[in-house]
């Protein structure tokens, strides 16, 4: 479970010379080897915004299955066109490949729309990227899936002419895209960053990229924000990172030369308390997304789907029989990727 979203959704982006510190989760490149046989390559990264990041499944939209291979790392093929950990949990970086045959010589890019596509699930928790921000916040472990475009079989009327290799790039929260520090005769006096809606920034620099000052606020204004001051930055040093702090344009914010603690956006609900619930699985069945979570008989337990922002885009409200309440969500309806939280009901 956890709770508090926002807080922890803080992108880190070093500036050196006009570059971004990605957050890449994982990879997955799709390849058609010919004669009805597709590998597919799963490259899971060592996301900085996850001290715990396992994946405990991999779906295909694949058709007319005729053959496959099992991965390495204690992956097994389960059942139709899905593979599962059976004997835990590699560390990262890790790289899995996965052989399938289909009696379909023909191929095209399934687009990740209806599970058109590849499928990853997860169990993830996140990090505390800023110690004063996003302290206390994390409460145990989350779980989730994204649907991801690939290469799938189909027959010949259906092909598209694709090339028989693809790579997509999986990134499970949104990033700050820097375009250039803004500098003059070699005097610093600004930033040129990208982001899609009004926010409040935390801007900081540091001469060694460990030690880092609190350099101005700033208010993004979509798509592009340049912001600029009239006295030099060189002395908070060469190197520079902006964070998420607030939706909007926040105005009651502690001053720079204090130690930086801000509260969260929290939804209260009356009838509603925290506790701690804990979210044991997860099973991608027909088109839905079940939720396990761990509770006790008795316990009416608010499932809350949400998306890479922080926004809750659907609950589920369920009683928990025995020790475990289960909560089924219609994948259609939902953002991709998306994350499941818990919290219960008085």
């Amino acid at each position: 479970m956890f709770r508090r979203f926002r807080p922890l959704l803080l992108l880190l982006a070093l500036l050196g010379c006009g570059t971004a510190k990605a957050t890449t989760f994982l990879t997955l490149q799709s390849t058609y080897l010919g004669n009805g046989w597709f590998q597919y390559q799963m490259n899971v990264l060592n996301d900085p915004f996850f001290t715990k990041a396992n994946i405990t499944g991999l779906g295909i939209n694949f058709t007319n299955q005729i053959d496959q291979v099992d991965g390495t790392n204690g992956w097994s093929y389960q059942e139709t066109n899905g593979w599962e950990f059976t004997n835990g949990y590699p560390a990262r970086p890790y790289s899995e490949t996965f052989l399938i045959r289909s009696s379909a010589t023909s191929y095209r890019l399934g687009l990740a729309t209806n599970v058109d596509g590849a499928i990853v699930l997860m169990s993830l928790v996140l990090t505390e990227m800023y110690p004063g921000i996003a302290e206390g916040f994390i409460s145990g472990n989350i779980v989730g899936y994204a649907m991801m475009p690939c290469l799938v079989p189909c027959d010949a009327a259906e092909a598209d002419g694709s090339p028989t290799n693809f790579t997509y790039v999986l990134k499970l929260l949104p990033d700050v895209s820097i375009n250039q520090l803004i500098q003059t005769n070699g005097n610093i006096y600004g930033v040129d960053f990208t982001w899609d809606s009004d926010s409040t920034f935390l801007l900081q620099g540091s001469t060694d990229l460990n030690n880092w000052t609190n350099t101005a606020y700033i208010w993004s204004y979509p798509t592009e924000t340049v912001w600029t001051t009239n006295t030099p930055l060189n002395d908070y040093g060469q190197f520079f990172r902006v964070s998420l702090i607030a939706d909007g344009h926040a105005t009651n914010l502690p001053p720079l030369a204090s130690a930086f603690t801000m509260a969260s956006k929290t939804k209260t609900k009356a009838n509603m308390s925290s506790t701690t619930l804990r979210v044991i699985g997860s099973q991608f069945v027909n088109g839905k997304f079940l939720v396990n979570v761990a509770t006790q008989s008795g316990q009416m337990v608010l499932v809350q789907a949400v998306n890479s922002r922080g926004t809750i885009c659907q609950s589920q409200q369920v009683t928990a029989k025995a020790t475990s309440a289960t909560a089924t969500f219609d994948v259609g309806n939902l953002p991709n990727p998306v994350f499941f939280n818990a919290v219960a009901v008085q």
